[in-house]
């Protein structure tokens, strides 16, 4: 009994953070969890994302009240509840399809390579300029958006209900970008809406997961409550800490368990699974050859950037040394 207790609290106090950062970015903490599950306690690839999307759903409820008792108040309603057309319906698909998928293995690929460019996309976290939330948010009207723009925000969000079902990740990394660049939402809006939207894409998931049996009450209950607690802190350091600084830093961490989920550095240094050290080296080296040329590449975008400031700063600057 000890070490049960022992092990929730020890996941709890993960999840603490998990829940922080996920609140503070809008997503469903799922990119952490799941490969957690998989990984360190060997939950099965049906379990570990439903057990997953049960923490997210408590990590949008929790969210969502601390984003609601805001002033001003950061959440479109109105947004969230258009989203949610598309998004528990593609939840509910999302589930049966990895119900249908019987290889373990071609799930974990499936993970592995779904989520990977959500952590690759961290690394190119940029910093965007704060505007007024008070102006944005009083200003800010659905009925201006042109129908196009509907219609793809609506596939975008059967896209996020899908990846949330299938992979048990809450949805927020397809729903925030859909709200921000598709319907106009300031980011602190729209982080807030992905969380509320995340109420519905979730308990849909979760409420056809429980009836397949696939959730781990233990771990979920366990993830749950550190979601809970978490939410709470990074709703609160959202305008406050750099959360661009955390994405860049747990987009080249969170590569790593993708690569150990798809057992790449086994099947490359130790195919026949006797040598733990083996595999690990491999995952390693897999890790490396993807996050080094990725660094590169984001080093080469700022430098190129801090050249254009310069170049532009010192344009402006002319005129006064006639």
């Amino acid at each position: 009994m000890q070490e049960l207790v022992m092990e929730a609290i020890l996941i709890a106090v993960y999840a603490i953070g998990v829940g922080t950062i996920s609140s503070m970015v809008g997503i469903g903490g799922g990119i952490f969890n799941t490969p957690l599950l998989m990984i360190v306690f060997l939950l099965s690839e049906q379990f570990a994302p439903a057990t997953s999307l049960v923490a997210a759903l408590f990590l949008a409820v929790a969210s969502s009240i601390a984003y609601w008792r805001q002033n001003p108040q950061p959440i479109i309603v109105k947004a969230g509840f258009f989203l949610a057309i598309t998004t528990v319906p593609g939840s509910l698909i999302g589930v049966a399809l990895r119900t249908l998928i019987e290889s373990p293995y071609i799930l974990r690929l499936i993970f592995g390579l779904s989520l990977m460019p959500v952590a690759i996309k961290m690394l190119f976290a940029v910093r965007r300029e704060k505007g007024d939330i008070c102006s944005e948010l009083a200003s800010y009207n659905m009925s201006d958006l042109t129908d196009k723009k509907l219609v793809i925000s609506l596939l975008g969000g059967f896209i996020g209900g899908l990846s949330a079902g299938l992979l048990g990740i809450g949805g927020g990394a397809v729903i925030v970008p859909v709200l921000s660049i598709l319907m106009g939402l300031p980011m602190h809006a729209a982080i807030a809406t992905s969380m509320f939207t995340m109420i519905f894409t979730a308990g849909a998931g979760t409420a056809m997961n429980y009836v397949s049996g696939y959730i781990n009450p233990f771990y979920a209950i366990s993830l749950g409550v550190g979601m809970l607690l978490g939410a709470q802190i990074g709703s609160r350091l959202a305008c406050k800490v750099n959360s661009v600084q955390l994405k860049r830093i747990f987009g080249v961490i969170l590569v790593f368990p993708l690569v150990k989920m798809m057992m790449l550095g086994q099947m490359w240094l130790d195919p026949m699974d006797t040598n733990v050290l083996a595999s690990t080296i491999g995952d390693i080296i897999i890790w490396l050859i993807i996050v080094v040329p990725v660094g590169f590449l984001r080093l080469y975008q700022l430098r190129k950037q801090s050249l254009m400031t310069t170049e532009k700063l010192e344009s402006c600057d002319l005129p006064e040394h006639r």
